[in-house]
């Protein structure tokens, strides 16, 4: 799903204070009036760079979106806009000479928070930066995902520096979706291609903020805390756009303890939170009205567990099938998200969601509930026995142990392993809960994500609209770059669908191929959805302005608009 202060001493929880400003960010670095503390309930990030592992997290997205510009940006109700203060005009897309052209005109007002003009420079080196992950291509292994930049042949300046013209090779039905994060080409770039995976792979760790703090957005990261687990947003003095009205932006890492956001919320101290929802949070949080304010909605984001097909046991298709049949997804759901939403539901689809008009349910019967026969049968079929304690074991392989890891300090996660654990076990598997602080973390932390030292892992995949966007976590890895495929397992006819997909602008069709492949995807069992996730959102009433976006764009996405009465 991620700061040394310019605030007295240690960083810690601040009120918000302040009055109303009407007026326009306009270069004025001072901005409005007030600041507002947003508590980050998700892991406090390692590196804020956000095309590797290191930097794929949430927090980090919550950052970033409104300090690296983006040519477009998904609204609360999944439609996209274009940036209108970064373009003069909606970005053309053509067809020339049987290619796809697509052509965007920068403002030509819009400069990086030094004085650097953004110009197609920074749309080309973008591009460069995210278009493969193989050195022997110019490309960079540590890159988490080249879908639709591969489609790309060439990004050029057209009649000036301020018009950038996209030409692609195969069309791209979600050039929407690219250009997000716009890279500074005049900070990153080098004229060798190793140089610059170099500058990629090492990313913008977080003790060192962003490069000269740079920001092309209404938002500048000014101070980083990594002690005290503390970002500090101030208005970009280079902004040329409206707002910000507030004078800070302060982002607080609280964990996901119901009680640290309760408090803060019920002193003050907080002035917005984005937990993971928990029945005993939300009830807490409902009865701070009318002081606080709080919603609860559904958006792109999903709950799954990540199977590793290169552990012994779980790189066998029957034993990934057996774990999938012993799960009560119905009990697991009634006793996490169904607590304290009637709405949420067993999930059956990775690609498309219970809420959107695309989903189908594409589970095979013997997945849909519990199964705990056929499991054990799977099991012995693929030569486990049971020993005395019900356990199964392998004469190869070794006892039937399960490591199911998570984030930490999830007591939503932690009920869901918890309730998975007695479920497994009925069919002989057995299972154990494991706080993993280095699950999001890049390569050289062996027990990562992108490490590959796990056996199964719960956490939750935030989603857009671009249905193509999956492809990276689905895709069959090249090599050492597996992109965002965990499980690292491969399908060329999954392959052959997304590279469809991706092509395919009708939208009737794109639910057809995306079903296509959750069915392949079922096949695998190497990931399993849970449920659709539910977003909270609570604010103090007095910030005008605030609107939970439960996609990708998250809590923070319209954060320069808001005021303080």
């Amino acid at each position: 799903m991620l700061i040394a202060t310019g605030l007295t001493g240690a960083m810690a929880l601040s009120a918000c204070g302040g009055g109303s400003d009407d007026g326009e960010g306009g270069g004025e670095a001072s901005g409005g009036s007030g600041r507002v503390v947003f508590g980050e309930s998700t892991d406090f990030p390692e590196n804020l760079y956000p095309n590797i592992a290191a930097g794929n997290a949430t927090s980090v997205a919550n950052v970033l979106i409104k300090v690296l510009p983006s040519a477009y940006q998904v609204q609360p109700d999944f439609t996209v806009e274009y940036n209108d203060e970064l373009f003069t005009s909606e970005p053309a897309l053509e067809e020339t000479d049987g290619q796809q052209v697509n052509t965007y005109e920068i403002n030509p007002d819009a400069v990086w928070s030094d004085g650097t003009p953004i110009t197609a420079d920074d749309f080309e080196f973008t591009w460069r930066a995210n278009r493969s992950g193989d050195p022997a291509d110019d490309g960079c292994p540590a890159v988490l995902s080249t879908t639709g930049y591969e489609l790309i042949s060439s990004v050029e300046a057209g009649e000036d520096e301020n018009t950038v013209v996209v030409t692609y090779e195969t069309p791209y039905a979600d050039w929407q979706g690219l250009f997000e994060n716009i890279l500074p080409a005049h900070l990153m770039d080098a004229e060798d291609a190793a140089a610059v995976c170099e500058t990629i792979t090492a990313g913008w760790p977080i003790a060192e903020g962003l490069p000269e703090n740079i920001s092309g957005g209404p938002w500048q990261v000014s101070n980083v805390d990594a002690g005290a687990q503390v970002i500090v947003l101030t208005p970009n003095p280079e902004w040329w756009g409206d707002g910000p009205n507030l004078e800070q932006l302060i982002i607080q890492n609280i964990g996901n303890d119901p009680t640290t956001a309760v408090q803060g919320l019920s002193s003050g101290e907080l002035g917005v939170i984005y937990p993971q929802p928990q029945l005993d949070l939300v009830e807490q949080v409902q009865a701070l009205e009318p002081n606080v304010e709080s919603e609860i909605n559904f958006g792109l984001t999903f709950e799954h567990v990540d199977l590793n097909t290169q552990d012994p046991h779980l790189a066998d298709p029957l034993v990934r099938q057996a774990f999938a049949m012993a799960l009560d997804r119905e009990e697991i759901v009634d006793q996490t998200v169904g607590q304290f939403s009637s709405d949420a539901q067993v999930l059956n689809n990775r690609i498309w969601l219970n809420t959107q008009p695309e989903y189908e349910d594409t589970a095979p019967d013997e997945v849909k509930s519990q199964n705990v026969e056929m499991a054990r049968q799977l099991l012995e079929q693929a030569g486990y026995t049971a020993g005395p304690d019900g356990f199964y074991t392998h004469p190869e392989r070794g006892p039937l142990n399960i490591q199911i890891d998570t984030t930490e300090n999830n007591p939503l996660r932690q009920t869901t392993i918890e309730v998975m654990i007695p479920q497994l076990a009925e069919a002989g598997i057995n299972a154990s809960f494991n706080a993993n602080p280095d699950i999001f973390a890049g390569a050289e932390q062996p027990t990562s994500l992108e490490g590959g030292g796990f056996q199964a892992a719960l956490f939750a995949w935030v989603g857009n609209p671009f249905v193509s966007s999956t492809q990276s976590i689905y895709g069959s890895p090249q090599g050492d770059n597996i992109q965002q495929n965990y499980s690292r397992i491969g399908n060329p006819e999954i392959d052959a669908l997304f590279a469809e997909l991706a092509t395919e602008p009708d939208r009737e069709r794109q639910a057809e191929l995306g079903n296509q492949i959750d069915a392949l995807l079922w096949e695998q069992m190497a990931t399993i959805p849970l449920y659709q996730k539910p977003t909270f959102i609570a604010y103090q009433s007095s910030i005008e302005g605030v609107q939970d976006n439960p996609t990708e764009a998250g809590p923070l996405w319209n954060s320069e608009t808001w005021t303080i009465e």
